[in-house]
């Protein structure tokens, strides 16, 4: 592994790529246009909002009770950021959007560092941002997105550690590891730890006869790092109580690895499915001989790329929990691995088959009206414009026009943010209020602020907090008897719901769609008396109208 003569002006040379405003620009319409989608992302912003309101920065909170199920780093971000822009959700988009810039400018020096070759680094940096899961995820509320930007961070600092800078080295390595922890949680460890571990194979010529001196630095780095994440959860584990504390040390780390959160409990093989999906357009586009692949593995940085998503890939696969975001941090390793590969001739990129199946997926979307009016499962977009669809088909058309006499590595990125940006605008045209519930919280909010009083029946994961600007907790009640106990106390009081298994016979004072099925506030004394309905069900009602909310 060898470093350029001068990585710091490389990288804001590459930071200036001509092609880079363009990539952008399919990125930030997304932040002013997407409301935050429920149930995730209205959550993460009810609980900012709550630190916000009761001015509670040490433990988290979500509808009045603490929230252990995510550390503060996120809600401490958009708190700041906050203050700079005021209070909106296009804040939190912004500041992920950020980190994923910043994650892009770090794979690029990274790759750069690792491979000492303009043409890698450049490469890194446009598998990484044309991948769909790079594409999707750049500008959502969630943690994943910033644990990127740390894992970066410190894979850095190992590199410096590897280059015998061991001050520097320590000092970033446990810093990116202690705000990794503050992000995620100690999930952090096992993103950085494997590549860390590894480093004797990826890095051995610079190690030959110092790994005992590489692993000590780097054990001192691990526990500064931890020293920075015990630094918040220690005392909010003595301010939020037994319970908080046995959560955050314990039950959040024991029930991922065991399944026990039943939502993401999924196969051993499940991310061998996911994964080619989490990187196209490339797996359609990238062409090679095994026999010049095979040619380069003795290659630092190949291996390095391979430690780094090959050892998340088996140690994720091994965990009962998996959501497609959680590989999110370990695809600069793919980006790193693929853009060697292409730097050194032994792969190039095609982009036929993959305008192709850009076309295909314009065709379904332009037939999306008529499977919404002869399948139910579409239903829930079937206010989408065919517009959309066309516009698709446009964007394969020219990317295989383009790319018959043209390098197709830049055009292929670009199509595959122009078709994730063209899919999130149709879902905000297409599904109406389905995933905004801004008017429903605004009903909630003043039923609040007159005290009327009114109740959700079945977990509301806060998803009308911020939304509505509450400023108390929404009660939650799972129970006829508990119905009737509130209607005693508020006869004119309002109940509301989303779950099937608790629509009211009665006629809604509101409603609206809501995802699949619908949001809908009663008077709470006409719906104890019409009742719900028997034969409505939804398969996923038993769990999650449970009072407690599911780990997430």
């Amino acid at each position: 592994m060898t470093n350029p003569p001068n990585p710091d002006r490389a990288g804001w040379r590459a930071t200036l790529d001509p092609s880079l405003p363009f990539a952008l620009a399919l990125l930030v319409p997304v932040v002013f246009l997407l409301p935050p989608l429920p149930i995730d992302e209205t959550r993460y912003l009810a609980v900012a909002w709550e630190m916000r309101t009761g001015a509670e920065w040490l433990v988290p909170h979500l509808n009045g009770g603490t929230y252990a199920h995510k550390p503060p780093l996120l809600f401490w971000l958009i708190n700041l950021g906050w203050q700079v822009t005021g209070v909106h959700a296009w804040t939190a988009r912004a500041l992920a959007l950020a980190c994923s810039l910043l994650t892009l400018f770090l794979t690029h020096r990274l790759a750069l560092r690792a491979s000492g070759s303009e043409a890698v680094a450049r490469n890194a940096v446009w598998l990484l941002l044309g991948s769909i899961c790079f594409a999707t995820f750049a500008t959502a509320i969630m943690f994943d997105v910033l644990l990127a930007t740390c894992v970066l961070l410190g894979a850095h600092g190992v590199l410096d550690l590897v280059a015998r800078r061991n001050g520097r080295g320590i000092a970033l390595t446990g810093f990116a590891l202690g705000l990794g922890i503050l992000a995620k949680g100690p999930v952090m460890l096992l993103d950085l730890a494997f590549v860390a571990a590894t480093a004797p194979w990826w890095a051995r010529d610079a190690l030959r006869g110092r790994c005992r001196r590489y692993f000590g630095a780097l054990a001192v780095a691990v526990a500064l790092g931890a020293a920075i994440g015990l630094a918040w959860a220690v005392p909010a584990a003595l301010h939020g109580g037994p319970a908080y504390a046995k959560a955050i040390f314990l039950n959040q780390t024991l029930d991922r690895l065991q399944g026990a959160v039943s939502t993401h409990a999924r196969p051993w093989w499940w991310y061998a499915v996911v994964l080619p999906l989490l990187l196209l357009p490339w797996p359609l586009a990238l062409r090679g001989r095994w026999r010049e692949t095979r040619a380069l593995f003795g290659d630092g940085a190949v291996r390095l790329g391979v430690a780094w998503i090959g050892s998340a890939f088996l140690a994720f696969s091994l965990i009962a929990g998996k959501q497609a975001h959680y590989l999110l941090p370990s695809l600069p390793g793919a980006a790193l691995f693929g853009a060697v590969m292409l730097a050194r001739g032994a792969w190039q990129v095609r982009g036929g088959l993959a305008a192709a199946a850009i076309v295909a997926f314009g065709l379904l979307l332009l037939a999306e009206p008529w499977l919404a009016a002869h399948h139910a499962a579409f239903a829930v977009v079937d206010g989408i414009w065919p517009l959309w669809g066309l516009l698709t088909i446009g964007v394969g058309v020219a990317l295989y026009v383009w790319t018959r006499r043209h390098d197709a590595l830049v055009p292929l990125a670009l199509a595959s943010l122009a078709v994730v940006l063209v899919v999130k605008l149709a879902l905000v045209q297409g599904t109406g209020d389905r995933y905004d519930v801004r008017e429903a919280a605004r009903v909630v909010r003043e039923a609040q602020a007159s005290g009327r009083g009114i109740v959700h029946m079945g977990w509301h994961h806060g998803m009308y907090a911020f939304a509505g600007r509450l400023t108390e907790p929404l009660r939650v009640i799972g129970t006829r008897g508990e119905l009737e106990h509130f209607v005693r106390e508020h006869p004119d009081g309002l109940v509301t719901s989303f779950y099937p298994s608790f629509r009211f016979l009665a006629n809604p004072v509101y409603t609206q769609p809501f995802r699949s099925t619908e949001l809908s506030i009663w008077l709470a004394r006409d719906a104890l008396a019409a009742g719900t309905d028997p034969d409505v069900r939804h398969s996923a009602d038993a769990e999650q109208s449970a009072e407690l909310p599911e780990p997430q």
